[in-house]
């Protein structure tokens, strides 16, 4: 009987995810799978790179026939865990490294924590490049592996980088997440779980390292999709009609428009002040880090605007 899951999806970047399953197929309990979900690469072409990991070990591989996005493949690994009755899943990317205690460190703050119904954890970026400490700022200051475990405030959510869920936790959602969003389906996640009185906690260990992107453009082009889904997730209660009501949309952009610089304002010094308390050099990026935060409050623009636009079609 599987108990623990531990998903990676993935599309493309098959260097890098037959390493990240070299790494977790030493920690593997009886208990244990791995799935592995390949949203919308060649099929034969993945399955000939990673068959001989998945040779080795208790690890799974699904195909999605095209690309659906992050969220549709992990509402396939939900379903896939719910037909086996799977207890916990432990959810890392596929541009992530891991250490030797990933899956008993999640596994144990489960134990020690039954009420709590899902754990963020920590997260390091790592990265050569001025853009690469830019996008660490921005994107980790949810998950700083620093302190103990603690419930999360409800400013903040936990990136599903390094998280691990019960199911039980999960029973009544379906889908889980919203596959129409290309980012933010955890942000979205958290908000549900809170919504339902869910305890929803950080803890600094286990932590990964991730791969932080090293161009600006890229930088730029990921931070710019998070606006759009703060427009539909936090300014849009939850993905809810009103953000696509005309009127809604018509009045929203009046009183964004002039209020913007703020909006980016407020954003950038909530983005710096936790991590100034640790890095207080980190002050010299504010120029960059209210760029980019002027960069989403435009993305937030251009989903009011044209919100189906800026979402994925349903996935059939």
């Amino acid at each position: 009987m599987i108990r623990c899951c531990v998903f990676i999806p993935f599309l493309g970047r098959l260097e890098q995810v037959a390493a990240l399953v070299g790494q977790l197929l030493p920690q593997c309990q009886p208990d244990t799978a791995i799935l592995l979900v390949n949203d919308g690469g060649a099929a034969d072409e993945v399955e000939s790179y990673l068959q001989p990991l998945l040779q080795s070990g208790p690890a799974c591989l699904l195909h999605h026939e095209g690309n659906r996005g992050v969220a549709a493949a992990r509402n396939t690994a939900i379903d896939w865990c719910r037909e086996r009755e799977v207890e916990l899943l432990v959810m890392v990317d596929s541009d992530c490294r891991v250490d030797g205690e990933f899956i008993s460190g999640h596994r144990a703050l489960h134990r020690e924590h039954p009420e709590v119904a899902c754990f963020g954890c920590g997260v390091v970026g790592t990265g050569r490049s001025l853009w690469a400490d830019l996008d660490r700022i921005v994107s980790w200051v949810h998950a700083m592996p620093l302190g103990a475990a603690h419930p999360v405030p409800g400013l903040y959510h936990l990136p599903t980088t390094n998280f691990s869920v019960k199911l039980a936790a999960l029973n009544g959602m379906d889908p889980v997440f919203d596959a129409r969003l290309n980012t933010g389906e955890d942000a979205l996640l958290i908000r549900r779980l809170r919504e339902r009185g869910a305890p929803v906690w950080f803890a600094p260990r286990p932590r990964i390292l991730h791969a932080d992107r090293e161009r600006l453009r890229d930088v730029i082009a990921h931070h710019y999709a998070w606006g759009h889904h703060q427009y539909f997730v936090q300014l849009g209660n939850n993905l809810s009609a009103r953000a696509f009501n005309p009127f809604y949309r018509a009045l929203f952009l009046l009183m964004f428009l002039p209020l913007s610089p703020l909006y980016a304002l407020a954003g950038a010094s909530l983005n710096l002040l936790p991590w100034l308390r640790h890095r207080p050099r980190y002050l010299l990026a504010f120029p960059a880090v209210y760029g980019l935060w002027l960069a989403k409050s435009v993305a937030v623009m251009e989903a009011a605007v044209r919100p189906r636009h800026c979402l994925r079609p349903p996935v059939p």
